[in-house]
C-alpha cells in the first residue's frame, strides 16, 4: 500500500485564524515533511470561488513543491478539465514533470460544483463531453509530435509542444466513485480515484462499485495489473482515541458543515459508516486492512482540514509515519510473497 497526503485547501475567514498565505506555507511544510518521512505522494485539489478549497494553480504549488523534495510523487487531485484550455493544461503539466524529475501524477475530472461552473460561465450539462474532448488534446499534445484537433469544444491545426512530460507516461487517474461513472472510466482503460462518502455509504457499497469497476476494465481487454486506486479519508492519529476524537471531531465537523456538496453528514455519521481514519495507529491500520479488502491500494489521507492546527497536523503525519506506514508495507509485502507462492 502507498501513503499520501492530500489537502484540499479550505480556510474559512472567521473561523480559523490562518491566512491563505500561511496555509499555503503550512502545506508547503507538510509536503516536505511528508518527503523526509517516506510518504509517497502529496495531493493537492484544484478549486475556485469559494472558501471551500483557496488553491486555484495547484500547478504552481507543486512546482514550488518540486524544488523543496526529492523523492515524494506530486500529484493533483484533481484538475477540472472544462474550466481550462486544454493546451495549457497540457504545458503547464508537462513543465511541472520536467522541473520535478519526472514525479507527476495527473488527476482529472469533468467538475462537479454548480459555483465553479456558474464562476466560468461553462455550462454543466454537457461536461462530461467536453472533458472527453479536451482530454484527447492533452494526450495528443503530450506525444511532442505537431498535431490538429477538430473537436466539437477545442479545435487546432498544426501545433506543437516545445516541452513534453520527462515520463514516458504521466499517470493519469480520472475523479469517478459512482458505478456508472467508474465503468465508464473501466472501459476507457483509465485508473479511477475518489473521496469514498461522497458516492458510497459503507465499505460495502465502495467494494461494488470497484469491481464493477474493475468488471468493465477487464471487458474492455485491458491490463488489469496496471490498476491502481487512490482513495482520500479524513485521517488524524493520536497516541490515544481519545485524544484525536477530541482534536479530530471540531475540525472535522467544521469541513464537513461547509462543505459544498453533500452537507448534512457530521463526525458520527462518518464514523458509523467507517469511513474516517481518526484514532490510534492500530485504529487506522485496523480500519485500512479492510479497505485494502476492497481494493484500495494507494491511501490519499486528508490530514489538513477545517483549520487543524499546523503542529497537530505534523504530529499526526509523524505518528502515520513511523507505526502505521510500515506495518501496512510489510503486510503488504507479506501478501505478494504468499500469491507469488501460491502460483
Amino acid at each position: 500500500m502507498q501513503f499520501g497526503l492530500f489537502t484540499v485547501f479550505d480556510n474559512y475567514k472567521g473561523k480559523c485564524n490562518r491566512t491563505p498565505e500561511e496555509l499555503l506555507h503550512e502545506v508547503l511544510e507538510q509536503t516536505k515533511a511528508a518527503d523526509k518521512w517516506g510518504y509517497d505522494s502529496v495531493w493537492y485539489a484544484e478549486h475556485h470561488f469559494s472558501e471551500y478549497g483557496i488553491l486555484t494553480s495547484p500547478q504552481l504549488l507543486l512546482t514550488a513543491a518540486a524544488q523543496h523534495t526529492q523523492n515524494i510523487r506530486l500529484g493533483v487531485s484533481i484538475v477540472s478539465l472544462p474550466f481550462h484550455n486544454p493546451i495549457q493544461v497540457a504545458e503547464d503539466y508537462a513543465l511541472l514533470d520536467v522541473l520535478s524529475n519526472g514525479r507527476l501524477n495527473l488527476g482529472l475530472g469533468s467538475g462537479y460544483l454548480p459555483h465553479e461552473f456558474a464562476g466560468f460561465n461553462v455550462e454543466g450539462k454537457d461536461k462530461a463531453f467536453r472533458f472527453n474532448d479536451a482530454l484527447a488534446v492533452i494526450e495528443k499534445a503530450w506525444t511532442g509530435e505537431k498535431f490538429s484537433h477538430q473537436g466539437e469544444y477545442f479545435q487546432y491545426t498544426n501545433i506543437q509542444l516545445q516541452v513534453i512530460p520527462k515520463q514516458k507516461q504521466v499517470p493519469l487517474w480520472i475523479g469517478a466513485l459512482r458505478s456508472q461513472g467508474a465503468q465508464y472510466v473501466g472501459k476507457m482503460g483509465y485508473n479511477i480515484m475518489g473521496v469514498p462518502y461522497v458516492s458510497s455509504n459503507s465499505i460495502a457499497e465502495l467494494d461494488q462499485v470497484i469491481s464493477d469497476y474493475k468488471a468493465a476494465y477487464r471487458e474492455a481487454g485491458h491490463d488489469e495489473s496496471k490498476i491502481k486506486i487512490p482513495l482520500a479519508l479524513h485521517t488524524f492519529v493520536a497516541e490515544t482515541r481519545e485524544e484525536a476524537i477530541r482534536i479530530a471531531k471540531p475540525h472535522l465537523n467544521l469541513y464537513l458543515d461547509t462543505r459544498q456538496y453533500g452537507k448534512g453528514a457530521q463526525y458520527e455519521d462518518l464514523e458509523q459508516r467507517e469511513q474516517l481514519l481518526i484514532g490510534t495507529p492500530e485504529d487506522v491500520i485496523t480500519m485500512l486492512k479492510k479497505y485494502q479488502q476492497a481494493g484500495l491500494d494507494h491511501i490519499m489521507m486528508l490530514m489538513n482540514f477545517g483549520g487543524l492546527p499546523h503542529e497537530q497536523v505534523l504530529k499526526s503525519m509523524e505518528l502515520v509515519a513511523k507505526q502505521v506506514m510500515p506495518v501496512m508495507k510489510e503486510a503488504t509485502s507479506q501478501q505478494l510473497m504468499t500469491k507469488v507462492t501460491s502460483l
